[in-house]
């Protein structure tokens, strides 16, 4: 006969209870990750939809310029600047985006402004976007590039006999205005070292002089006390001419 003590019925059942528990808890926790993962989608099928949007852009005087569909995380100078490729202003000259009564900054994102539908007006403005060149000495020239959408790209090339060295920096770049007197903030950053794992950092302030060419009245490096000055992007008095 095989007799068994009450206490190992009440662990067999507490065992038994146990099991349950945690197979509840497994239940619960996987229609959590169910639910969870549903959200998730349902957030990513909402944003795709407010980033696209639909939007026309005229002239000043009503011309429609364009009719796209864009991306409404995008800025408002990277749309600028994809209109003038569809419809290119005069030389020297950018459109700047307004919608109603309020111009849109160049940084701006269009999601956090406009709205589906919305029909935004092309302003045609004076512009010193556009690429520049400056032969810093008999040995180094310096070519920089200044996109209507606020991205800033930079190389400098330095010739040692019949050898060539590149360095190059990317950034972004912005218009200050005092009275009639323009200048321009540049950021570039730029990766040095045999593995390129240190990044420094040109900050430059150049004046728009009357023929339309940018000379450098202030220059400073950040992140690099021992940079190279061969490696500098642009010293005070470097007048970079436009292409």
């Amino acid at each position: 006969m095989d007799l068994q003590r009450p206490e190992d019925d009440l662990e067999g059942g507490l065992d038994d209870l146990w099991n349950a528990v945690e197979e509840l808890a497994r239940d619960e926790a996987s229609e959590e990750q169910r639910r969870q993962e549903y959200m998730e989608k349902q957030a990513r099928r909402a944003q795709e939809q407010r980033a696209a949007m639909d939007l026309s852009i005229r002239a000043m005087a009503g011309e429609l310029l364009a009719e796209l569909t864009v991306n409404g995380n995008c800025t408002a100078g990277q749309l600028a600047e994809e209109l003038g490729k569809l419809v290119p202003p005069l030389p020297q000259t950018e459109y700047r985006l307004a919608v109603e009564t309020e111009a849109l900054q160049p940084s701006d994102r269009l999601c956090e402004h406009v709205c589906d539908g919305a029909e935004l007006t092309a302003l045609v403005v004076e512009s010193v976007a556009g690429e520049y060149y400056c032969q810093a000495n008999s040995t180094r020239g310096i070519t920089l590039c200044l996109e209507g959408s606020r991205r800033a790209r930079c190389q400098a090339e330095r010739k040692v006999g019949g050898l060539s060295f590149l360095h190059r920096a990317e950034g972004h770049w912005q218009e200050c205005f005092s009275g009639d007197l323009t200048s321009v903030q540049i950021t570039l950053d730029q990766a040095i070292g045999a593995m390129e794992d240190f990044v420094v950092s040109h900050e430059l302030e150049m004046e728009k002089l009357h023929d339309g060419d940018l000379r450098v009245v202030k220059g400073e490096i950040r992140g690099g006390g021992q940079l190279d000055p061969n490696m500098l992007m642009g010293a005070p008095g470097n007048v970079f001419s436009r292409f």
